[in-house]
């Protein structure tokens, strides 16, 4: 009898692990839907078809989209479900403003932080694609600028500063890559990039603070100009 118990308390546990692995399987799919706007700017999220589309029950798509609706991603409205986040020029640059603010006060932290060693495999990160001639796909420069700027913050060895941009970057890579889609934006970037590592290395925080705050904040005719390039991919049929 207490084999059998043991035996079922042991089914019990391995399903619950189960179910949560299903659940956190269905998160990052969703979230990589909704990363991408694969839910167009404002969307009502069809929970049935999703489900059918995950091959799972409705109950895990639902915990994802209450998640999501938390990390920003979707909203919800009492009676009509979830709805895909909105894409609007004001809303491009209050998460480029947010950004900014959270990496210029990490890189103040990092420069008295970090060790030397710590402040040269950041940079490497980096230089190893120090040519633009050599660059390949832009979207592969998006991701290793992201990965870039979320190695420097961790040098701050602030977690909660961490934890924030990381979250962050999610909901703004879309933008990141259209921003990087112009050579002269890369070309910048590059640039930027470098004046930036130099002043870490110095150690000069208030001068390496502001050169990122430049870097990072987006005026409103660019958040403009990248929120209207974001819309015309999602809607070609009005782009015209």
């Amino acid at each position: 009898m207490t084999q059998g118990r043991g035996g079922g308390e042991k089914s019990a546990a391995t399903r619950a692990v189960r179910a949560a692995d299903s659940v956190e399987r269905v998160y990052a799919r969703i979230k990589d839907f909704a990363i991408d706007y694969r839910f167009r700017p404002g969307e009502r999220i069809n929970e049935v078809e999703l489900a059918a589309e995950l091959a799972v029950s409705r109950t895990p798509v639902r915990a994802a989209l209450n998640r999501l609706e938390r990390d920003g991603f979707v909203t919800s409205v009492p009676n009509k479900g979830f709805f895909a986040r909105e894409l609007t020029p004001e809303a491009v640059r209050d998460l480029y403003e947010l950004r900014a603010a959270i990496e210029r006060a990490a890189f103040v932290l990092a420069c008295e932080r970090a060790t030397d060693a710590e402040i040269e495999a950041v940079a490497g990160t980096w230089t190893i694609h120090s040519n633009p001639e050599d660059e390949g796909s832009w979207a592969k420069i998006a991701v290793a600028d992201e990965s870039f700027h979320t190695a420097l913050t961790r040098l701050s060895m602030n977690a909660q500063m961490i934890s924030a941009l990381e979250g962050l970057c999610s909901r703004i890579r879309f933008f990141r890559c259209i921003d990087l889609e112009s050579s002269s934006r890369r070309e910048r970037t590059y640039r930027e990039h470098d004046a930036i590592i130099g002043a870490l290395r110095r150690r000069d925080a208030a001068g390496g603070a502001s050169l990122l705050e430049k870097h990072i904040t987006l005026s409103s005719a660019h958040a403009i100009e990248v929120a209207a390039r974001g819309l015309a991919r999602l809607f070609p049929e009005t782009a015209a």
